[in-house]
């Protein structure tokens, strides 16, 4: 059973991140923690760090934050609201996308892994003008709707 305040400071981590706060992930993480979301798939501290450092460098402004926090067992649910600006698609343009992450933890309340769960095509790709008129085209055909 996970510490409920052990989930807090993640999503205290998570809520307040930036570039220096990135190493406070070294105490936070268990060496072997496995980050997944629908772009990347990291496994180790050094390698979720660059992750969080990358996502600096391809946006400005990037914050969560968190609307509902639910524990059961070893796992703690975040429900987030992400904003950012890309740096490059949209320059500047503000992006929204909500989603949420799953996080479990070992039996010294250190994260093990790190999923993020939200629709990349729906809060990424139809944002992107070349690509939004074909995703939409694909889920009419798909879906049948409209008839």
């Amino acid at each position: 059973m996970v510490d409920p305040q052990r989930c807090r400071a993640y999503r205290q981590f998570l809520e307040g991140i930036d570039p220096r706060g990135i190493s406070l992930l070294d105490d936070l993480a268990a060496p072997g923690i496995h980050y997944h979301d629908p772009f990347v798939d990291a496994r180790g501290v050094a390698a979720v760090k660059r992750v969080f450092r990358q996502m600096f460098e391809d946006v400005d402004e990037p914050r969560y934050t968190v609307t509902h926090c639910a524990v059961d067992g070893d796992t703690c649910f975040l429900r987030w609201h992400f904003t950012c600006r890309p740096k490059t698609i949209r320059r500047g343009q503000p992006w929204v996308c909500d989603g949420v992450t799953e996080i479990r933890f070992d039996a010294d309340g250190r994260v093990t892994e790190h999923v993020e769960h939200w629709d990349a095509g729906e809060q990424v790709y139809e944002k992107i003008p070349v690509l939004r008129a074909l995703i939409r085209w694909t889920k009419r055909r798909v879906s049948g709707w409209p008839p």
